[in-house]
């Protein structure tokens, strides 16, 4: 791979490292899924390479990988999961980044036992926050929320 996509938000540099703890791990995963929308089937060479880029620890690049591998091996799961819970949304509608986003959060919500729920879900905020637009952030905790209910995760 010789480029990634720099569609993102003009407050992120490309070439500032993500920090190399979870949430560096999740922008890791992000970026690798987002990469793979635009070049299909290079998400395994995007997580290697982007955690070889920032020289990020072998345990975040894994975590990374897993989440990544996740959200792929459940993409129609995922994906039924937003389209129940956006209502009056279709997922056409759906910015790219903020669907990635919402499915990145889903699988870790839901296949990863030792996150707590709302860590996984002020992740996503994060997220939206530095990738998406200023209003996405509301819309994802929304479809976020909505599925913990539906799913019986919320307490």
């Amino acid at each position: 791979m010789t480029q990634t996509p720099e569609d993102f938000t003009e407050d992120f540099d490309p070439d500032k490292p993500p920090p190399n703890n979870r949430r560096g791990a999740r922008q890791l995963a992000l970026q690798a899924l987002y990469w793979n929308a635009c070049l299909p089937g290079t998400s395994t060479e995007a997580v290697q390479e982007l955690g070889q880029r920032f020289s990020l620890g072998d345990e975040i690049c894994t975590f990374a990988a897993d989440l990544v591998k996740h959200v792929e091996d459940h993409l129609d799961e995922l994906d039924g999961l937003i389209d129940a819970a956006a209502t009056n949304w279709s997922r056409e509608r759906i910015a790219r980044i903020d669907g990635l986003i919402l499915k990145l959060a889903l699988a870790e919500m839901l296949y990863f036992d030792d996150i707590p729920l709302r860590a996984s879900i002020n992740e996503a905020i994060e997220l939206a926050k530095t990738f998406s637009t200023e209003r996405s952030y509301a819309f994802i905790n929304g479809i976020l929320d909505a599925v913990a209910r539906q799913q019986g995760l919320a307490p």
